[in-house]
């Protein structure tokens, strides 16, 4: 088949397909399986830990942070690595390397160890998650890129509904070592070989050009920017502090919502189904989010999901011990915080490329990781240090509640930060 071909969709039916929407398919298994390995799991695991070791939640925590900071100390050499070579090789060895992070997890036997292990787990997050996904979508699309944002964005919800109760039933069955190895064998067999054999750099390394659009379909109009003026804009500034902010709220919760529940008297399989569920919740918020686009901007239905979650988050606090009442709570808790958890992620993969061009994309992306890396690494460590402070985990759901405020208010001014700068730069 000819180049020419290819591009126009002749061919063979299943070619007929632009292979931009065959990474997406890929992808779309993959970072499920990373972010429920890398990420979820660890939620589940460091129950069975604190009961073998005796460390603290804090120590436990600590370690997460740990892998978080050097995902966030690479973020940028990496975001100029997807520039120049695509996400083929870097997705690549970052599943390589979670495979031996979490057989290294598996074998630990002292807080040295364990933190090693997460060192390379965090070289492996700055690899596998998001931020190199949401470069293939840069890349490969234009006109439908935000749909292409939204199938990886659903997919990767799904990722704790999968693996948080998963990983609490395997802990059951076979104990939390045993676990570490089965979930390094699933990250291995699925994600290694769909990344070094589906993913391209460009359109034109398959003889297309972006969206599939013969050569001749103008592409939407991209800002004009570069890295330094980008990040000198109050926009970029609001939105950084709306990303870290809201990302330190939710993975504090996350980090500790088994454990939370569990301490409530709740078993730990039913305690992993119920952190299991924000995923399912996470996934009708970012439908949502999409489907009412037409008609309320993105940025619009988040806000308002945020000031839900900020009220729901403390509701539990309101009720002790697991009895109905208490249940009720915890589910409303479940529905709400799910209901936004994933929005940020949405935003970040489709208003960045709206805001900065598709072109800067995997720089600007390379240095807004770093501030969502570091409130990843700061949520699990504020937790456990607000439990050990406080002997309860009261201090974590208020402060997710307040950070969470926090994030939709500066949501709302980065946005018009942007239309400010619009309106300014169309008048000159």
């Amino acid at each position: 088949m000819t180049s020419a071909q290819k591009a126009s969709g002749r061919g063979k039916p299943w070619r007929r397909v632009f292979y931009g929407w065959w990474m997406v398919a890929g992808l779309a298994v993959t970072e499920p399986v990373s972010w429920g390995v890398l990420v979820y799991a660890f939620a589940v695991l460091v129950v069975p830990m604190r009961a073998e070791f005796g460390w603290s939640i804090a120590q436990l925590n600590g370690a997460y942070t740990t892998g978080m900071a050097v995902s966030g100390l690479v973020a940028i050499p990496v975001g100029r690595l997807l520039a120049r070579h695509g996400s083929r090789g870097v997705m690549t060895t970052g599943s390589l390397l979670g495979v031996v992070a979490l057989l290294a997890w598996a074998h630990v036997h002292s807080l040295v160890a364990f933190y090693a292990a997460f060192v390379l787990a965090g070289l492996s997050m700055a690899g596998t998650l998001y931020e190199p996904a949401f470069a293939v979508t840069a890349a490969w699309f234009t006109w439908h890129r935000a749909r292409a944002v939204l199938v990886l964005t659903i997919a990767g919800g799904l990722s704790s509904t999968v693996f948080v109760p998963l990983t609490g039933l395997l802990v059951g069955a076979y104990g939390w070592r045993t676990t570490l190895v089965l979930l390094a064998g699933t990250l291995g067999l699925i994600t290694v070989p769909l990344h070094a054999g589906l993913l391209r750099r460009w359109p034109s390394d398959v003889g297309a050009h972006p969206d599939g659009h013969p050569a001749d379909v103008q592409a939407p109009a991209q800002p004009d920017t570069d890295e330094g003026a980008v990040t000198r804009r109050a926009s970029f500034r609001w939105f950084a502090l709306f990303l870290s902010s809201h990302t330190t709220a939710k993975l504090s919760v996350t980090a500790t919502l088994v454990a939370y529940f569990t301490g409530r008297g709740y078993s730990l399989p039913r305690a992993a189904l119920a952190a299991g569920a924000v995923g399912a919740f996470q996934v009708f918020g970012r439908m949502t989010c999409t489907a009412l686009q037409p008609s309320i901007p993105a940025q619009r239905t988040a806000i308002l999901l945020f000031a839900a979650q900020a009220v729901a988050l403390p509701v539990p606090l309101l009720t002790t011990g697991h009895g109905p009442a208490a249940t009720a709570a915890i589910i409303t808790l479940v529905v709400f915080f799910g209901l936004g958890y994933g929005l940020p992620d949405l935003l970040r993969g489709t208003l960045l490329v709206d805001y900065y061009g598709a072109d800067q994309y995997p720089h600007i992306n390379g240095i807004i990781a770093i501030f969502a890396v570091a409130a990843r690494a700061a949520g699990p460590l504020l937790a456990g240090l607000g439990v050990a402070a406080f002997g309860s985990h009261s201090a974590t759901l208020v402060g997710a509640a307040a950070l969470t405020t926090l994030g939709a208010y500066a949501l709302h001014r980065a946005h018009r930060a942007h239309r400010a700068f619009t309106t300014e730069a169309a008048a000159d």
